[in-house]
């Protein structure tokens, strides 16, 4: 249910996620416009989903004033037991191609991830490298879970557990050790508890501890997070609130660091029939900073 809760809103601020249907062709189309305000700027996202069966096809195409920013195109498939995916993206020639496997048997799971990135700016002479990130996990749903990604060539691992589709790996040259993420954690139906660290060369970067209590009916969400860096200096605060009563959602973030209060996030979602229309908002004790207002059709 905390999915639900707080990946749906996430999600769907992007375009959404493709839902897998095995009766027939589904398919998505989303649009969402953010404004920016300092420095002031406007991009727009259009997101096109379809499934057939087990097969899905994703297409996400980023805008801005000057034109094309980014075309993403995701293919994957499920299998008994395993998922193929693969994805390029173009801004607005050629820069990036991952394929990534994963699967295993109830409670071990296994996967990988490889990436050819090219490093130059856009449209200029190619510099390619190459990123391999390897997944072992175990889970128990409920119950306890635990994660490994090793990134060679690659950084921000965290985008790979993030639910928003607007984070991913970021390549750097070569293919040595970049980062080590783990991920452990227990899931019940009214609690959630879970720990992340993350490792460069260097040693500890950062640790990130969270815990939320969820509640059936409505579906509700109340929790909070804080990371920690490797100096032991406080990163920041969240804590956040989640509540769905259909047709409507809120999800509200207050974040804090050491000086007090960073910023303030609210998400809300209107759903009905076919149609989804969400925005979110963040601002600080200055006023606005970022909004971002979208609607996703089902179809």
């Amino acid at each position: 249910m905390m999915r639900r809760v707080v990946g749906v809103l996430g999600l769907a601020l992007l375009g959404g996620t493709l839902a897998l249907s095995q009766s027939g062709p589904v398919g998505t189309l989303g649009v969402a416009v953010t404004f920016t305000s300092a420095p002031p700027s406007l991009t727009s996202e259009v997101a096109l989903g379809l499934s057939f069966g087990r097969a899905e096809v994703l297409s996400r195409t980023q805008l801005s004033l000057t034109g094309l920013v980014a075309q993403h195109l995701v293919v994957g498939i499920g299998l008994d037991g395993i998922g193929l995916k693969t994805g390029m993206r173009f801004n607005p020639c050629f820069s990036q191609y991952w394929f990534e496997v994963r699967g295993g048997c109830c409670p071990l799971e296994l996967g990988g991830l490889f990436l050819v990135e090219n490093l130059a700016p856009a449209c200029q002479t190619p510099n390619y490298t190459i990123g391999i990130v390897l997944d072992l996990g175990v889970a128990w749903r409920p119950g306890f879970f635990a994660r490994s990604l090793t990134g060679f060539g690659v950084t921000n691992l965290y985008g790979l557990i993030d639910p928003d589709p607007a984070t991913w790996l970021v390549a750097v040259p070569g293919v040595w050790f970049e980062e080590e993420l783990l991920h452990l954690g227990f899931t019940s139906t009214c609690f959630r508890a879970d720990a992340l660290v993350l490792f460069d060369p260097w040693g500890l970067a950062w640790f990130e501890l969270g815990a939320s209590y969820l509640y059936p009916n409505p579906e509700a969400e109340l929790g909070a997070r804080i990371r920690i860096l490797g100096t032991f200096a406080l990163d920041w605060a969240k804590l956040f609130l989640g509540v769905r009563v259909p047709p409507v959602a809120v999800r509200l973030v207050t974040e804090f660091d050491l000086g007090g209060f960073v910023a303030q996030e609210v998400w809300v979602e209107v759903f009905f029939s076919w149609v989804r229309i969400y925005s979110r908002t963040r601002f600080d004790f200055g006023g606005f900073l970022q909004a971002t207002v979208g609607v996703e059709v089902k179809f």
